[in-house]
């Protein structure tokens, strides 16, 4: 007995003796440097005072349901210790009987194995990651574009990959050695994670090379983007821990999915291949895998550069497209459209920029000019007794869900000193669908305001009476792709027919846009049109030659 009670004593293991109803009678000197817990603290209670909670009720049922048919359960556990850390433990229990078969006591023995389980997940971790870095490695990298490709393939959108090459680090490297060499390798992580998005993954391949995994790319546009931004990013000096200040650039390739390449390897070996040609190019700069997207990527690039600088220039002028009653051919107000004056090219028309300025963000400050504008030339019009009674603007999707629209559409009223009920926003009909919860709510708020609202290209969307019915709307305007073929085409007359009588019942005006001819004219007055706009009675004219047009159309001034 007492060479028993000796190895209880001393065993390295944690032991713990319970009686048949699972009350701790005694434990062992392990036990306590284990778990943190006397024998006086733990007596009397159930084991349970160790649970961390890691465990479900199922896992205790299943383990008690083993012990009781067996007499036997042995596992890995996870417990808590009296300081609250939680630890691994590989644990042993046993079932000791009587003569009569029935229990007695329950016996457990456990190992802790925490410090074998931080090894393995270390092991396990470097398997997977790049032990200078943390980023994940070549192997993660592959693994988690391969299963990119498979949702990609499923939900149908693109995936690009970003092979980074540091250009000058081996100067860097062999120069001032490799342990600053390692600095500047841990310290790029840092310079571009904040720039990505949560589901971008960036990893190192090894040496000077890393890979950039974008999982949902709509456009190669956003890739490109990205890589001037990596570029730039990457070009600002680096101060390292040693005291040194190192300037390195890069060269970056890009591969789309499933443009160039169906599989994990192709696109890997494709935008290596494309940071090559970047290389060749004179570095410090990106390259699509074909040359027709570089180039593509490049002159979206430099239009976005040079509209940024069109609006510190403010090198944008607006021009203004009459509105026409159809009953009786008054000029009823105005829609003001953007143009760029670009320094470099002339004038820009609204379909080559417009798209890039939505895409890059320029939209909102491009809108926010626009209603100011548009509201400060209409007041002057009206001190100078033009009779102009309304202008129209459009309201982007960005400006009205991203900015507080009516707080910068009050300013613009409050700055210009226009009347509310001058200024008529124009928001797409695809927009209040999308957002028909929110839209509702702030569209009465602009309401409050006491502005027009209309509804811009009606019919291209998926409208619901509902839903309109709930929006306090002033006008709908059809879309000019109706009236367009609204002579030859008996749908597209059908269409604009509706549009019509949908909006007179709903005791709205209509406005038909893009009109051209005198007959299309003819047929929207058959269908009771309101108002119409388009190159029959003008084309967008800049502001300066607004009044000359509207006096010639009203030689009388009535």
């Amino acid at each position: 007995m007492r060479r028993t009670a000796m190895v209880f004593e001393h065993t390295r293991d944690g032991v713990v003796v319970t009686d048949a109803d699972v009350r701790i009678l005694s434990v062992n000197r392990a036990f306590t440097e284990i778990t943190g817990y006397t024998q006086d603290e733990v007596y009397g209670r159930n084991p349970s005072v160790l649970a961390s909670g890691h465990h479900d009720t199922a896992f205790y049922r299943s383990l008690w349901e083993q012990l009781r048919e067996f007499g036997h359960w042995q596992g890995e556990i996870r417990d808590r210790r009296k300081n609250g850390e939680t630890y691994a433990e590989w644990l042993t229990i046993d079932s000791v009987l009587d003569d009569a078969g029935n229990v007695t006591h329950y016996v457990g023995v456990f190992t802790d194995i925490s410090g074998i389980k931080e090894s393995q997940e270390r092991l396990e971790f470097l398997a997977h990651h790049d032990a200078l870095t943390g980023l994940p490695n070549r192997v993660l990298l592959e693994s988690r574009l391969a299963k990119a490709l498979e949702r990609a393939q499923r939900r149908g959108h693109r995936v690009a990959l970003l092979y980074i090459d540091l250009d000058r680090f081996k100067a860097i490297n062999d120069g001032l050695g490799h342990p600053v060499g390692d600095e500047l390798l841990r310290q790029v992580p840092d310079r571009l994670q904040p720039r990505l998005r949560r589901e971008d993954t960036l990893g190192r391949t090894g040496g000077d090379e890393f890979m950039l995994l974008l999982e949902h790319v709509n456009q190669p546009d956003e890739a490109a983007r990205l890589a001037q931004d990596v570029l730039a990013l990457l070009q600002a000096p680096f101060t390292l821990p040693s005291g040194h200040e190192v300037f390195i650039g890069a060269s970056i390739g890009i591969s789309l999915f499933p443009d160039d390449g169906a599989s994990s390897s192709e696109l890997v070996r494709n935008a290596d291949s494309a940071m090559y040609r970047a290389k060749e190019l004179g570095r410090n700069t990106f390259h699509f895998y074909t040359e027709e997207l570089t180039r593509a990527a490049s002159r979206r690039l430099a239009l976005e550069t040079r509209l940024r600088k069109a609006l510190e220039h403010r090198e944008f002028v607006l021009h203004f497209q009459p509105q026409i009653s159809v009953a009786d051919g008054a000029t009823i107000g105005v829609e003001a459209l953007v143009r760029w004056n670009d320094q470099e090219t002339g004038l820009v028309g609204p379909d080559e920029f417009i798209p890039v300025a939505e895409e890059s963000g320029l939209i909102a400050p491009l809108g926010l000019w626009v209603l100011k504008e548009a509201c400060r030339q209409l007041q002057v019009w009206r001190h100078r007794g033009l009779g102009l009674a309304k202008v129209a603007v459009n309201v982007s999707s960005q400006q009205f869900l991203l900015q507080d629209v009516t707080a910068r559409v009050a300013e613009a009223l409050e700055v210009s000193g226009l009347p509310p009920e001058c200024l008529q926003l124009e928001i797409t009909e695809s927009l209040l669908m999308k957002q028909a919860n929110s839209a509702a709510a702030m569209l009465r708020s602009l309401k409050n305001l006491g502005v027009g609202l209309v509804i811009d290209d009606f019919g291209t969307g998926y409208s619901s009476l509902a839903y309109l019915r709930t929006f306090p709307i002033d006008r709908l305007k059809i879309d000019q792709s109706f009236v367009r073929e609204i002579e030859t085409d008996h749908g597209a007359r059908k269409i604009a027919s509706a549009v019509i009588a949908m909006g007179h019942n709903l005791s709205l005006k209509v406005l038909a846009e893009g009109v051209e001819n005198a007959h299309q004219l003819e047929i929207l007055e058959a269908l009771e049109c309101d108002a119409y706009q388009g190159f029959l009675a003008s084309a967008p004219l800049p502001a300066e030659d607004v009044p000359a047009w509207l006096a010639a159309r009203n030689p009388s001034g009535a």
